[in-house]
């Protein structure tokens, strides 16, 4: 017997990569691949693990963004670190208002050897803007 479990790991990284699949191409997958036959019901709770998987990820990625704060702070003192969260509830997930912020450096030639790193983010207008910059020795 195949359980929703079995079928949400087997498609896991599917789903992933397609968050919008629809639930009768999973039907139809799990049929050409598996060959099982499954309910659309039964498709709608593989989704629904798959989606609860990744909040958690979601989660416990952002635990680790307090402790990176707090070893940034530890290790460069007099620096400031402010980190801004709007959460609906104390258990919710966290509620970003933009969900990417690329980080990027580059290495600086010339007499003083370092690294240029940087943080951007995008505006309500789709507009890259700096959110922090750093020189740093290589």
């Amino acid at each position: 017997m195949v359980t929703a479990a079995m079928i949400a790991q087997h498609f896991e990284a599917t789903i992933k990569d397609y968050l919008k699949m629809k639930l009768r191409e999973i039907q139809r997958r799990c049929a050409s691949k598996m060959y099982v036959n499954v309910t659309i019901d039964y498709c709608y709770r593989v989704k629904k693990i798959v989606n609860e998987k990744m909040v958690g990820n979601h989660k416990e990625k952002f635990g680790l963004l307090w402790d990176y704060a707090h070893e940034l702070g530890s290790n460069m003192p007099g620096r400031i670190i402010k980190m801004a969260v709007q959460r609906v509830t104390a258990d919710s997930v966290p509620h970003f208002k933009r969900l990417l912020i690329g980080l990027d450096g580059c290495f600086l030639k010339g007499s003083f050897k370092s690294e240029f790193l940087t943080a951007v983010g995008r505006d309500a207008n789709n507009q890259m803007f700096p959110i922090a910059w750093a020189v740093v020795e290589v």
